[in-house]
C-alpha cells in the first residue's frame, strides 16, 4: 500500500514539503543499506598464494653444502649435488601454429642435441651466489632461498667459471675487459650457461605444448600469483625431469645471442655469429613480473649482456660427454671455426678473469 500510497501524497504537498518527504526517504533507504552492510556475514579469510608457508628446499646445494674443498677435485663423473641429469636427445624447439601468445620468432624446428649435461634442480639462490662471489645485487633481499636477480650475463659466467673452480674443474669462460668473452664450447669440463636450445629441451622434459603443466599456477609464479616479487626456489612442482621453475619466479641467462632460428634441421646449435660482449643474449621462462602469457617453453627475449634487471636470474649447466674442443667466441654457430685452445686457468692469465 505503501508503494501505491507514497507517489499520490507526495505529488499532492506543497514544494517544501516534497523536498523534506524526498530527504526523509532517502535517508531511510541509506539507513536500510548500511544497517544491511553491517550486519552482513564476515567473509572466510583468504590465504594468498604469494604468503603461503615456504617449504624447505627439495634438493641440495652444490655451494652451501658439505663436498669437495675449494679447488679439490670433484669427480667430473658424478652428478653435483642439487643438479639433474639431462640425456642427449632430439626435440621440436620453437612453438606450434596454434599455440596462446606464440610470437614471430619461435619458428618451430628440429633440434638435435649429442650431448647428455647437468642442469641445477632450480635458479641459484640469493644464499649461493652470496656464498661464492662474496655479495648478494638483489632488489628482492631477505630472502636467502629466493632466485638471485639483478645479476648481469656477464656476472652469471663470472659464477659458473667459480663454481667451476670451486669444484676443481676448469673453467670454460674466459672474460677480457669485463665483456669480451671467449667460451671452450659444449666440451668444456666445468659450469656453464646453458644454450638456448638446451634450456628449452630441459624445460620441456618430452613435452610438446605450450607448458610442461595444464596448470601453470601449479609449477610458476607469475604476475597473476606472485605479488610481483620473486618468491623461494622449488615451492611449486617440478617439471617430469625434476626442474623446479623453468616457468615464471625470474627469467633465466642463456649462451646465445638473439638470432632468428629459421625452419631448417640443427645440431647442437649456439646461437649467432661472432659477436662482442654487449650483444643482446637471451633470457627464458617468464617472470613473477610480466604475465603467463610469457610463462611458455618458447617464449624468447633479450637484453645487453651488461644489463641488470630485477626480474632475470639463471642456472649452470655442465657437460656429461666431453671430447675436447677450442674456445669459441661468444655466440658462436656450432660450424666456426674453433680458435687456439685456451691457456690452462692454473696459469691465471693476464686479464683473465
Amino acid at each position: 500500500m505503501f508503494v501505491l500510497w507514497f507517489p499520490c501524497v507526495f505529488w499532492r504537498t506543497e514544494p517544501a514539503m516534497k523536498t523534506r518527504t524526498l530527504i526523509l526517504a532517502s535517508l531511510a533507504v541509506l539507513i536500510v543499506a548500511v544497517v544491511a552492510y553491517l550486519l552482513r556475514p564476515a567473509p572466510e579469510p583468504e590465504v594468498a598464494q604469494a604468503d603461503l608457508p615456504v617449504k624447505p628446499s627439495p634438493v641440495p646445494s652444490a655451494v652451501l653444502g658439505e663436498g669437495e674443498g675449494e679447488g679439490e677435485k670433484a669427480d667430473p663423473k658424478k652428478l653435483t649435488p642439487g643438479f639433474v641429469r639431462v640425456a642427449a636427445g632430439r626435440f621440436w624447439m620453437g612453438s606450434a601454429p596454434t599455440d596462446p601468445g606464440r610470437l614471430e620468432d619461435e619458428e618451430p624446428h628440429e633440434v638435435r642435441l649429442t650431448r647428455a649435461f647437468e642442469m641445477q634442480a632450480t635458479e641459484v639462490t640469493q644464499a649461493e651466489y652470496e656464498a661464492l662471489m662474496g655479495e648478494n645485487p638483489s632488489l628482492h633481499q631477505g630472502c636467502e632461498q629466493c632466485p638471485v636477480e639483478q645479476v648481469s650475463w656477464i656476472d652469471a659466467a663470472r659464477y659458473c667459471n667459480k663454481l667451476s673452480r670451486r669444484r676443481g674443474f676448469s673453467v670454460c669462460y674466459r672474460i677480457k675487459g669485463g665483456k669480451d668473452v671467449l667460451w671452450e664450447g659444449p666440451d668444456c669440463e666445468g659450469y656453464r650457461l646453458p644454450t638456448e636450445a638446451e634450456w628449452e629441451y630441459a624445460c620441456r622434459a618430452g613435452t610438446t605444448s605450450a607448458r610442461y603443466a595444464a596448470e601453470l599456477s601449479k609449477v610458476g609464479w607469475t604476475d597473476a600469483n606472485s605479488g610481483l616479487r620473486s618468491h623461494p626456489v622449488g615451492q611449486l612442482e617440478p617439471n617430469a625431469w625434476g626442474l623446479y621453475d623453468m616457468l615464471g619466479n625470474v627469467f633465466e641467462w642463456t649462451w646465445d645471442r638473439m638470432d632468428a632460428y629459421g625452419t631448417d634441421p640443427r645440431t647442437d646449435p649456439m646461437g649467432g655469429e661472432p659477436r662482442t660482449g654487449v650483444d643482446n643474449k637471451v633470457f627464458r621462462g617468464g617472470s613473477y613480473k610480466y604475465p603467463p602469457e610469457e610463462a611458455r617453453a618458447a617464449f624468447r627475449n633479450a637484453y645487453g649482456a651488461g644489463n641488470e634487471v630485477a626480474w632475470i636470474g639463471f642456472r649452470p649447466v655442465r657437460s656429461l660427454q666431453t671430447t675436447g674442443g677450442g674456445l669459441r667466441k661468444l655466440g658462436d654457430s656450432p660450424g666456426a671455426p674453433a680458435e687456439a685452445p685456451a691457456p690452462s686457468p692454473a696459469a691465471g692469465a693476464t686479464g683473465d678473469e
